[in-house]
């Protein structure tokens, strides 16, 4: 189905199915409870099939392409969905799975991920490694039928409620950097395995620390070249920094307008500001968007949709602070309480998924020289 025909299609359902779509539209303030509400409401989309567009047929999805993904997270940020919730790894790790994962392993797992039976994290940094990456020490030690995996992670995203997380090791010593780094899909269910949420700032526990004591990873859950995990990190941050705008600037769209009702003259600069950043991030994510459908991944070009999405994030939620008091003052209010959630959490986008520092970093030594 054509990227067109497949948008229509699916706008015409939603209209008749707003008995799907409300528990995720209405203001949930408890994550664990929005986390529940979003399964739900990713088993009805994988049911009726509008979820498996995007994803190849081997893989269990229904053919097409990012484009086709990108017109339904659109579409449901239009009808008023606050976000994809644990759900937006589908657009970080998904991609990877699919391009270089064990075709085997993800032609199972994929399904269970979309239709929202299982939850997937990333293990990347670490308490002694952050945005330095290639200076992680969690290992991987060769045993019989896989590897027994030993350190800890932390700031992973949704590990409470994942079932897999794919954790960055190394065989050799730090020194070795970005060399002997296998990519290993882990059962977080696993002995040997602890997870120790981190309650934010702004009241979600969505991040965790992981522990890995001999952990054991078969050897068919290895994604990309043996050693070959800096290479499968890259692709993963190229979707992480960039394409992920795309998606992540339509429910901000949303949240600016949702906030415009308590708004007034005096807010004008404000909003304009935000409107700039946000057509920023339209530009530049779309064309990451474009550019993936072609099969051609960001690279290091991610780093400019990554500062833009940072900027914008942050100008519509200084403008949503300005619009409404109560984002400070009331606590009883489901929907007012979203919206601070979403503002304090505006305030880290700086650091996540490689600092903003690290972002201009790579452009000027990556970028601006071949120019």
């Amino acid at each position: 189905m054509d990227v067109g025909t497949f948008a229509a299609e699916f706008e015409a359902w939603l209209d008749t199915h707003p008995e799907v779509v409300a528990p995720v539209v209405a203001p949930i303030a408890d994550y664990d409870e929005r986390v529940v509400a979003m399964r739900r409401f990713m088993s009805e989309l994988f049911d009726a099939g509008w979820n498996r567009y995007g994803w190849p047929e081997h893989l269990g999805g229904l053919g097409g392409s990012i484009l086709h993904r990108a017109a339904m997270w659109e579409a449901l940020a239009r009808r008023g969905i606050a976000g994809m919730a644990v759900f937006e790894h589908f657009e970080v790790l998904a991609p990877t799975l699919a391009a270089l994962g064990p075709a085997e392993f993800v032609s199972e797992a994929l399904p269970d991920f979309l239709a929202g039976r299982h939850v997937w994290s990333q293990g990347f940094s670490e308490p002694n490694s952050g945005s330095d990456l290639a200076s992680l020490r969690t290992t991987a030690r060769a045993t019989d039928g896989g590897y027994l995996v030993n350190g800890s992670k932390i700031w992973t995203s949704w590990s409470k409620y994942a079932t897999w997380c794919l954790v960055l090791t190394r065989t050799g010593t730090a020194e070795s950097r970005h060399r002997g780094l296998p990519a290993l899909i882990v059962d977080l269910r696993e002995s040997g395995v602890e997870v120790r949420p981190i309650t934010q700032a702004n009241g979600t526990d969505e991040l965790a620390e992981v522990f890995f004591d001999d952990a054991f990873v078969p050897l068919d859950r290895v994604v990309g070249e043996l050693d070959g995990g800096w290479a499968v990190a890259m692709h993963i941050l190229s979707h992480e920094r960039g394409t992920y705008a795309w998606f992540r600037h339509a429910f901000l769209y949303q949240y600016l307008l949702d906030g415009m009702e308590f708004a007034t003259e005096a807010n004008d600069a404000a909003i304009g500001n935000a409107l700039l950043d946000l057509a920023a991030v339209s530009s530049a994510g779309f064309s990451g968007v474009q550019a993936h459908a072609t099969g051609a991944p960001l690279g290091a070009l991610a780093a400019y949709p990554k500062i833009l999405l940072c900027n914008a994030e942050q100008s519509v939620c200084d403008a949503t602070l300005a619009f409404d008091a109560d984002l400070v003052l009331d606590v009883a209010d489901d929907a007012v309480a979203l919206r601070r959630q979403e503002y304090l959490f505006s305030r880290i986008v700086t650091v996540y998924g490689g600092s903003q520092q690290m972002q201009l970093d790579t452009i000027a030594k990556q970028i601006l020289p071949s120019r």
